[in-house]
Parts: C-alpha cells; sequence; structure tokens
C-alpha cells in the first residue's frame, strides 16, 4: 500500500483510472460521494441540518452528489454552490443538472452559517495551486467561526495537498474523507491541523503499482 501521495500523483492516478482503466469519472465522483455519506452517517456527526459547500470543479461535483444522495435519503440539506454555474467544471454541470432533476436546488448565499449541524466542505480539491480568493477566503473564516462540525472532502479547502501549507486561508476540519490514499499535506505542517480525523476511502483509484497486484500485465511505472 502506497503510504501517501502528491498532489501530482493522485491527479496522474486519477487520469490513469479513467483514460487507460476506463472507469468514468462520473463513476468515481459517485463512490467519493457515497464514502463521504459513510463517514457522515456513521454516528459521529448530528444530520438534522446539513449545509454542503460546493466549488466549480470535480471536487465540488463530488460534493453535489453528496448533498443529492442525502437528500434522496431524507436528511435535510442545503447546497450551497459557490460561483458561476455557467463556469464548472464538466462533470461538476451534469451533477448539479441531475441534482436539479432530483428537486434540489442550490442556493447562492447563506447569512448564518450556525444554522446548520455540520458542513460538507467541496469547495477546493488537491488541485488548488494557488492562494484562495479573498471573498472566499472571508466565507472560509465565517465557517470556521461558527464553530461547527465540518467534513472535508479529500483535503481541508486552502490546504496545500502536497505541502500542507495554507493557501491564504483553510478550512478547520473536524473529520477529512480522502481518497485512495493520504495525501502528503494532510500529515505534514498546517494540514495536520486542519484535517481533524482522517478517513482513507477507497473509490477504486490505484497507483500502477496496486494495478499490478490484479493484473500482472500493468506496467509499473
Amino acid at each position: 500500500m502506497t503510504d501517501a501521495v502528491t498532489a501530482h500523483e493522485m491527479q496522474q492516478y486519477d487520469q490513469y483510472t479513467i483514460n487507460e482503466i476506463g472507469v468514468p469519472s462520473l463513476v468515481l465522483m459517485e463512490r467519493a460521494a457515497l464514502a463521504g455519506i459513510e463517514v457522515l452517517g456513521a454516528g459521529q456527526f448530528d444530520l438534522s441540518q446539513v449545509l454542503v459547500i460546493a466549488g466549480l470543479g470535480n471536487n465540488g461535483g463530488d460534493g453535489v452528489a453528496l448533498a443529492r444522495l442525502l437528500m434522496q435519503k431524507g436528511v435535510p440539506v442545503d447546497l450551497l454552490f459557490v460561483g458561476d454555474e455557467n463556469r464548472a467544471a464538466h462533470n461538476n454541470a451534469i451533477q448539479l443538472e441531475i441534482a436539479k432533476k432530483y428537486g434540489l436546488n442550490p442556493v447562492n448565499r447563506v447569512k448564518d452559517f450556525r444554522q446548520y449541524t455540520v458542513i460538507v466542505d467541496a469547495l477546493f480539491g488537491i488541485g488548488l495551486s494557488k492562494p484562495v480568493p479573498i471573498k472566499l477566503g472571508e466565507m472560509i473564516k465565517r465557517v470556521n467561526a461558527a464553530n461547527i462540525p465540518v467534513v472535508a472532502i479529500d483535503v481541508p479547502s486552502g490546504i496545500n495537498a502536497t505541502t500542507g501549507e495554507i493557501m491564504g486561508s483553510a478550512i478547520r476540519a473536524t473529520a477529512t474523507v480522502t481518497f485512495a490514499y493520504p495525501k502528503t499535506g494532510l500529515l505534514q505542517g498546517e494540514g495536520v491541523k486542519r484535517s481533524g480525523s482522517i478517513f482513507v476511502k477507497d473509490i477504486g483509484i490505484y497507483s500502477p503499482a496496486e494495478l499490478h497486484q490484479f493484473n500482472p500485465e500493468i506496467e509499473e511505472n
């Protein structure tokens, strides 16, 4: 088992799984959402009123799928979609359309985060490489100040997934649900302090070395 991977390594494994193995990215997104629900529903969190904060990228798409699945299970949930929906990543946009067809319509602002019993952070994923924009940084500070339990999807938003440094502002998570492998940034620097309990979930993404265990004909890079 690979101990931990950088953001770049994880992106490579993700693309290999999609492009070479042939697992559709939307399937991986659904699996990520289900993994998040597994942690949320394990008994540690009060699901009386859930807020999912979703950004424009694929991490946001995980969040949109998670919010829709919660709604389908009868959990009271609001979806705060941050940014212009027309600029959402392709699969995120698909998840938004699916959510709307199920009757889950996103909101674009929240006045008081303290009205929620748990917040799911799917704002930024492992691809964050520059400081969080000021307005979103202010929102992150408001989430932290609300002192509500937060479950981060893959990495706490604002944490560099490779180095663990804070990229301007960062979510302080109670728990982090990360996929396939721990990210090096969760295990060092501010990443350790901001991640809370780390749950590593298998969603079907593997390094070529681990795929070799299933199929010896797979080349190890």
